[in-house]
């Protein structure tokens, strides 16, 4: 059972950034309304609804065929227009890794897709993160874009995640999702339910792509003067969309997955470290790692946190002691919110806390001005950002 709250959207500001260049085209897109006729988006609630009080399912509820689920709500174009099918290609170059990556990714797209279904927003949409980042929650460098869904610091703020002072929400791929899907929700609706320009403004922004309507004369995504990145960035999804809704046509096939492998989210009313949870629930420690973005090095995680876990397990989260999950005294200690600094413990590393915090063991030396062989003092203040 989802505990996600659904079709709400989160507050957007004026100032969002976009992609860089690294992922999508607009590293110096104006923001939202700086145009001679702005679009405006529709107007937000007022706050980020907060997740549902904790409830664990005894046995989840049935879920629909993934791979039907997918599939019924993709519809491809140009499947054989040539830049679709030079991507399509180049996805099946190396079958046996793409059908491994397929397998390690197909329950973290499950979700996905289930979300994208609730909220009635184009199927297309779900495969955006194996756009960006293959389902990988990659941290963000500096200022530039983090997770599977790659937002920008301030895209990711203004839709209500937490980036910064310790924290980075891009990394939690429930949080993350949720946050993606009221943007492109909020996109959808400025563009008219046109999903080639909701894909393009996601990407490139809604600034550019509104400019670029206006100097075309026309709505078709394909044919606006947009960047190059942006093109190829369709191109892509209308590649992969070929490939999921018809992969026997192409020679491959799509990996089972059975309901018990399906992931559920679910609020745990105590705190857990990472680690032992993925022993106490008999997973795979990587898996779960993988499906659970933020949980990273030795990392623990507060009550209410919502974890992703197969639906097989969920038996077994209802019979757990907490304690034997518990974070190690002192583990959850943090700067002060929003401080962007952290105080030195006795134990602490650089590497364990450029895990703890997911930042780049080289920015955190960077930013501090360390090398490799610094040594930390207890009571040292450690910057987390630029």
């Amino acid at each position: 059972m989802s505990l996600l709250v659904g079709c709400q959207t989160l507050p957007q500001r004026n100032d969002v950034e976009k992609h860089d260049a690294a992922h999508s085209a607009c590293t110096d897109c104006p923001p939202v309304g700086a145009d001679p006729n702005p679009v405006k988006l529709p107007d937000p609630v007022a706050d980020t609804p907060p997740l549902p009080p904790s409830s664990i399912p005894a046995i989840p509820p049935p879920k629909p065929d993934p791979w039907q689920l997918l599939q019924s709500g993709l519809q491809p174009a140009g499947c054989d227009q040539p830049e679709v099918v030079r991507w399509r290609q180049r996805y099946l170059g190396r079958p046996e890794r793409f059908s491994g990556r397929l397998t390690e990714f197909a329950p973290l797209l499950h979700f996905v897709s289930r979300e994208v279904a609730e909220r009635q927003l184009p199927q297309a949409f779900s495969l955006i993160p194996m756009v960006e980042s293959s389902f990988y929650g990659f941290p963000g460098r500096g200022n530039g874009p983090a997770g599977m869904w790659q937002l920008m610091p301030a895209t990711a703020r203004a839709w209500g995640l937490s980036v910064g002072g310790g924290k980075d929400d891009r990394l939690d791929h429930v949080r993350a999702t949720h946050a993606a899907l009221n943007y492109l929700q909020a996109l959808w609706a400025l563009f008219e339910r046109d999903p080639g320009l909701t894909v393009a403004a996601y990407n490139a922004g809604d600034g550019r792509v509104n400019r670029a309507i206006r100097k075309a004369g026309h709505r078709d995504s394909r044919r606006l003067p947009l960047p190059r990145i942006t093109q190829e960035y369709l191109i892509k999804l209308d590649a992969l969309a070929c490939l999921f809704k018809a992969p026997e046509a192409y020679g491959f096939e799509l990996p089972p997955l059975p309901p018990a492998s399906q992931l559920e989210v679910v609020i745990l009313p105590f705190p857990a470290d990472a680690s032992l949870l993925a022993g106490a629930l008999r997973l795979p420690e990587d898996a779960f790692r993988r499906h659970n973005g933020a949980a990273r090095g030795p990392i623990a995680r507060t009550a209410g946190h919502a974890w992703l876990v197969p639906a097989s397990r969920i038996p077994v989260i209802a019979t757990l002691d907490p304690p034997t999950v518990a974070p190690a005294p002192g583990s959850l200690r943090q700067s002060a919110p929003n401080s962007g600094t952290h105080v030195v413990q006795r134990g602490d590393t650089l590497w364990d806390l450029s895990r703890r915090y997911g930042v780049r063991l080289e920015d955190l030396l960077r930013w501090n001005s360390l090398n490799s062989r610094s040594t930390l003092r207890i009571g040292q203040r450690l910057r987390l950002a630029p």
